[in-house]
């Protein structure tokens, strides 16, 4: 991963309402976070359960 991120955190939550808490009650109270960029999955174009590994 390159570019301005320092992590990438995938949350999954039941609803907008219950990321909004995430976010105001746990992510922003955290020591170091200094900014938070939010992005949607609209939906999902592939679905795989591992990495195609050669034996």
């Amino acid at each position: 991963m390159t570019g301005k991120m320092d992590f990438l955190l995938r949350v999954v939550v039941n609803d907008l309402e219950a990321y909004e808490m995430f976010l105001k009650h746990k992510l922003t109270r955290l020591d170091g976070v200094a900014s938070i960029e939010t992005s949607f999955a609209l939906g999902q174009v592939k679905h795989a359960h591992g990495l195609p590994l050669a034996p």
